[in-house]
């Protein structure tokens, strides 16, 4: 007969335990996230995305998504990676109002800006972006969404397809009761379709991929560095008392200036000056890593990973511009 004594069954079950703890990790039993919305002003919030590459462990959520809480209701910008994540940001956006949500802007084709559409589409709230964002959703969301799948794994559950509603205009308004969002659009910056949402009464401005800060900008096959300097004029012009950047910290625009403007500044005179000295691309692409301008930059989170891919990307637009 088996017996076992009070300190060895306790021992037994702590091992059971652990081991039960185990299989749950093997498993993939998702952590539970929770997003903490900060206020910008009275009934203006931004939720922080992390400044490290997207992973499995941050929920891909590397870009700041926003909310406007009014008592006609909740504006939301920027929905978020995957359904999980906007159902987080739901629950988030319930700790400072209890109004329902009326509208989702998307102020990007960044899969991190719009692949959470799929939940608020479940709710019935109207979805918006600019037409041209949201032909690159219908364009690349599948691959978007495969990659995102493959990322998050059971985090990516219920995770769908779900396009807004595209506008054409340079500007497309969103009014409910005495509440105004001005959607602009400065034409191509990060990719085509980026837009801003400002509030004039508020004068508040969320950059969207305009402008950020803390981290180096990603130039994407979309990316076109003048017309993106240009929109970064633009939404400047404004004069916002604040700005929510699409990634980083809330700063001053002089800040923006440094971590945004001056970069693409930089980046596009560095390669100009090269071709223009007719260095092939191995030339550039060496001299660029040596180039105290464009090291100045090392110190913003991502640089070494990015740093080389924004400059063959910065090439490949100056040769299809010829």
């Amino acid at each position: 007969m088996l017996r076992m004594t009070k300190n060895k069954s306790i021992m037994s079950l702590r091992g059971l335990l652990g081991i039960v703890m185990a299989c749950c990790c093997t498993l993939g039993v998702a952590a539970d996230l929770e997003l903490e919305p900060v206020r910008v002003a009275p009934g203006v919030y931004v939720v922080y995305g992390d400044l490290k590459p997207a992973s499995y462990g941050n929920d891909a959520l590397t870009v700041n998504l926003g909310f406007v809480a009014t008592s006609a209701g909740v504006v939301v910008i920027d929905s978020g990676p995957s359904y999980r994540v906007a159902q987080k940001l739901h629950r988030a956006i319930e700790k400072v109002s209890s109004y329902p949500i009326r509208y989702v802007i998307n102020t990007g084709s960044d899969p991190a800006r719009w692949l959470g559409n799929s939940y608020f589409k479940k709710l019935g709230v109207p979805l918006i972006a600019h037409e041209e964002a949201r032909k690159l959703m219908e364009m690349r969301g599948a691959d978007q969404l495969k990659a995102m799948q493959a990322l998050l794994q059971e985090k990516a559950y219920g995770t769908e397809i779900a396009l807004p509603r595209g506008f054409s205009s340079d500007m497309e308004e969103v009014r409910f009761s005495d509440s105004l969002l001005q959607l602009s659009y400065f034409g191509p910056s990060q990719s085509s379709g980026n837009i801003a949402v400002w509030l004039p009464r508020q004068e508040i401005a969320f950059a969207g991929a305009i402008m950020q800060s803390d981290a180096l900008l990603t130039l994407t096959l979309d990316s076109r560095i003048a017309s993106w300097i240009a929109a970064y004029d633009s939404l400047a012009g404004l004069r916002p008392r604040q700005i929510v950047p699409g990634r980083g910290t809330l700063v001053e625009l002089a800040r923006l200036d440094a971590d945004t403007r001056a970069y693409l500044v930089t980046l596009q005179t560095e390669i100009d000056q090269a071709v223009q000295r007719g260095a092939t691309k191995a030339e550039i692409i060496s001299q660029a890593e040596k180039s105290k301008k464009l090291t100045a930059f090392k110190r913003l989170a991502g640089y070494a990973a990015l740093a080389p891919a924004n400059v063959l990307q910065a090439l490949r637009e100056k040769d299809a511009l010829r």
